[in-house]
């Protein structure tokens, strides 16, 4: 058995145990990976080798006599047809539209080896041509400027249950920035931005500066300590870990309204009874792509489904206002006509 393959046994080992292993299990354990187990120090010498190679770490604990290893990166061992190669293309594409950034090593060797799939089962120049391609119709954004290492440390906070020090700049507060002491939640790529849940145990501001208690806070940053929130990554100045621990809210889900109406701008907690009168271009899109799995559509083009009221259900009813009539409920109708009203204002005077 040659080296590589070696290695690749007691990689394996390691990512299926998800924990560390002395020196003599791992060898024991190649038994059921290879056919010719080598010399136990033979063995030692490759996990040397993948620790020089950053692969594994291992450490000898006090009063022991073998070393104990750990996994610190998983290694990639993929066979992807050409055609799943074109899909993960085009995926990690749209991600980077919506603010993903295909930085990590693992990940941009993921690329590659797609890309390399690709191009060696392709008549033609697909990647070099742009064939593989996402789009939308709609207007996207530009991502907001975040520092990738922020990422890796929030990310690495969440696997390790670690609390962070984050220093931030909220909102509707000038330059001022705040610094929070908070347990990283859940993270949600939207919108060309990154959000962090956390629950803030506590926050410091300049002297005289700190919001007044009970008053409305700007969106996108903290609701007080004690209190979970939603903040931006391309908002936050530093993130580094933190010595003392924080429990995590009683409860948390991230599918919760509580976390949901930060996150997307969830205006009702129960879905509303939405009815429409649809104009023959919305009618065929939303007979083909419908606006809910509820949706059904009688008289030819009312439509009616339940739905939670969000932002993007406004924004969607904004932006198609010529061809779609909000029918019901009368609050969602009044503020759809009271907002056309204010655009209609703009152009008064043309």
């Amino acid at each position: 058995m040659s080296k590589e393959g070696r290695c690749k046994a007691l990689l394996g080992i390691l990512q299926r145990e998800r924990g560390s292993l002395i020196t003599e299990e791992l060898h024991a354990q190649q038994a059921h990976w290879i056919d010719q187990v080598p010399h136990i120090k033979t063995t030692l010498r490759d996990l040397q080798s993948l620790e020089a190679q950053g692969w594994v770490s291992g450490e000898k604990p006090a009063g022991q006599k073998s070393y104990r290893w750990k996994l610190r990166k998983a290694r990639l061992d993929l066979a992807l047809t050409p055609s799943e190669s074109m899909t993960l293309e085009a995926i990690l594409q749209h991600a980077e539209r919506f603010g993903f950034k295909v930085v990590a090593d693992q990940l941009v060797e993921l690329r590659d080896y797609a890309l390399g799939v690709i191009s060696r089962n392709s008549k033609h120049d697909l990647i070099g041509q742009g064939r593989i391609t996402t789009g939308t119709r709609f207007m996207t954004l530009l991502p907001g400027a975040y520092d990738p290492a922020h990422l890796e440390t929030i990310q690495a906070a969440m696997l390790e249950g670690q609390t962070l020090e984050v220093v931030y700049k909220p909102r509707d507060v000038g330059k001022l920035e705040c610094t929070y002491i908070l347990k990283p939640l859940a993270l949600s790529f939207q919108d060309s931005n990154i959000y962090l849940s956390a629950f803030v145990e506590s926050e410091q501001w300049l002297e005289g500066k700190a919001p007044e208690a009970n008053t409305p806070r700007g969106k996108y940053s903290s609701n007080g300590p004690g209190k979970q929130c939603v903040l931006m990554l391309h908002r936050m100045v530093s993130v580094k870990t933190y010595w003392r621990d924080t429990a995590d809210p009683e409860g948390y889900c991230v599918g919760s309204f509580e976390v949901q109406k930060d996150l997307v701008t969830i205006h009702h907690e129960e879905p509303i009874e939405l009815r429409l009168r649809l104009e023959s271009n919305l009618l065929n899109r939303l007979t083909e792509n419908p606006l809910s799995k509820n949706q059904h559509i009688h008289d030819g083009a009312i439509l009616e489904c339940a739905i939670q009221d969000t932002q993007g259900l406004r924004l969607f009813l904004m932006s198609n206002a010529d061809e779609i009539e909000v029918l019901g409920p009368d609050y969602l109708r009044n503020h759809i006509k009271h907002a056309l009203g204010r655009a209609l204002r703009m152009y008064a005077g043309d």
